[in-house]
């Protein structure tokens, strides 16, 4: 979700609320002895927090049955952005800035807890596609990188057997990786060197889901690595040797988006389970307020 105009009218409306309820709540402070939340306007300011929290808690219903075409799912997003933010102000007020008793502390700083993780993610929904679109030319449907990882390995390994084939001198019908070993003994600890470097570094880089400790993770490591082995082998076999570089930066590429992709949803971690407890304790404490 972009924070763009057609968020401006939803910000403009949160921001006239909460000038409202802040100009109400000044005029019930002055005049009342001792604000909280047991009094008239307290109550209704609670109440006005804890319907714009079940509104807000709305949208996960609405996310689980996207058959049910009520509203625009752009328009709910907007509404639980800023009806989620508006809720924080009137819980301040009703609260009267005070966090009484246990119950009423572990409200007041959930809330903020929410509201805040709710703000993080607005952010980071804003920022991290255009991240990825920047950052990540190679970028791929997220629950296909795992297959093409695989694709990437393969392939890989087929360009390292062409490598050793491309320094043949002669091919025929009959030929096969090992004459071509055979054929280029002049070359053969190049292409020891290149084997080992396929076999330790970049099978293991491809096959591994971030590669967290190889150091073709680092772009200019590898650019240098393969740097020395085009300088090692003749022109012949430039191609397939950049054609395995490039394929380590795509896997690069893939692992930068993965990492991104986590980023964008890691907010959900907190907000979720906070907004869930939130709703459950306002919940308790308003039947409380109620009863006694």
């Amino acid at each position: 979700m972009r924070i763009d105009q057609t968020h401006k009218p939803w910000m403009i409306g949160t921001i006239a609320a909460t000038l409202v309820g802040g100009c109400v709540f000044a005029a019930y402070a002055v005049y009342t002895p001792a604000p909280g939340g047991g009094t008239p306007i307290g109550l209704m300011f609670g109440s006005l927090a804890l319907g714009l929290m079940l509104f807000a808690a709305l949208l996960s219903v609405r996310k689980r049955f996207p058959i049910w075409r009520i509203g625009r799912a752009k328009i709910w997003m907007r509404a639980h952005l800023w009806l989620g933010f508006l809720a924080l102000p009137m819980v301040l007020f009703h609260a009267a800035f005070h966090a009484r008793g246990a119950l009423t502390f572990v409200l007041f700083w959930l809330t903020i807890l929410v509201v805040a993780s709710g703000i993080a993610g607005a952010w980071l929904q804003h920022t991290v596609p255009t991240r990825i679109f920047r950052e990540v030319p190679f970028e791929t449907i997220y629950d296909q990188i795992p297959v093409i990882r695989a694709q990437l390995a393969a392939e890989a390994r087929a360009r390292a057997i062409d490598v050793t084939q491309s320094l043949a001198p002669a091919a025929g019908p009959g030929a096969t990786v090992v004459d071509t070993l055979l054929d280029i003994t002049d070359l053969q600890p190049q292409v020891d060197s290149l084997q080992r470097f396929v076999s330790v570094y970049v099978n293991p880089y491809l096959s591994e889901e971030q590669g967290s400790g190889s150091e073709l993770k680092d772009r200019e490591w590898s650019r240098v690595q393969f740097d020395n082995l085009r300088r090692e082998f003749p022109e012949a076999a430039w191609t397939p040797l950049t054609a395995i570089e490039e394929i380590c930066e795509e896997k690069r590429q893939l692992d930068h988006q993965a990492r991104l992709h986590r980023l964008l949803h890691a907010w959900l971690l907190v907000h979720l389970p906070a907004s869930a407890a939130l709703i459950l304790l306002s919940i308790v404490h308003a039947i409380g307020a109620l009863r006694y």
